[in-house]
């Protein structure tokens, strides 16, 4: 069986290989969908779990939240880049450093990959773990408890005391951002 810390791990590989692949111009546009679906999610939570998914079993409402993020995620991904720096590989173009366009896209594809699984785990975690055989929650004194406390939403939620101030303050700093940078 594996360890939802070690599918953590895993995906922030993946993505960070990813994030390689694709460049740095593409991952920060990706990172700021994920993040925008992550501030919507987390927003919008006792809304969308209190009044739209009371009605329904935990793995149904687990489904949903992620299908949810799961779409934007997607739609994150199939971006094009910003400043119209599109050049396939091995073409020269205004980019002046390929390799360190690739190590910082790697970095950040590995950010993306922990905010993605993060925000799943959290999903499993709020629904009670509900695929009990398959999925179950972490043991008291593991790895994995452990790292329940340093998946995204839960540190943004400790971080703000349950009220969402520093990821409001987070979401407009990455529209700024992304409006000067453009």
């Amino acid at each position: 069986m594996v360890s939802l810390y070690s599918m953590l791990w895993v995906s922030a590989i993946f993505f960070g290989v990813i994030g390689v692949i694709r460049g740095l111009r593409r991952e920060i546009v990706s990172f700021g969908g994920i993040v925008l679906a992550t501030f919507a999610l987390f927003q919008f939570d006792v809304l969308l779990r209190g009044v739209f998914l009371a009605s329904i079993s935990r793995d149904q409402a687990f489904f949903v939240q992620a299908g949810l993020f799961c779409v934007v995620v997607y739609f994150a991904y199939q971006t094009r880049s910003f400043g119209g720096y599109d050049n396939p590989p091995g073409q020269q173009g205004p980019r002046s450093n390929r390799y360190q366009d690739a190590l910082l896209g790697g970095l950040l594809g590995a950010l993306n990959g922990y905010l993605i699984w993060g925000a799943i785990w959290y999903f499993l975690d709020i629904n009670d773990y509900p695929f009990a055989p398959l999925i179950t929650a972490p043991a008291a004194n593991s790895i994995s408890a452990q790292a329940l406390n340093s998946i995204p939403l839960v540190l943004m939620g400790s971080i703000t005391g349950g009220g969402s101030q520093v990821l409001t303050v987070i979401v407009v700093l990455l529209f700024v951002v992304v409006l000067v940078v453009m």
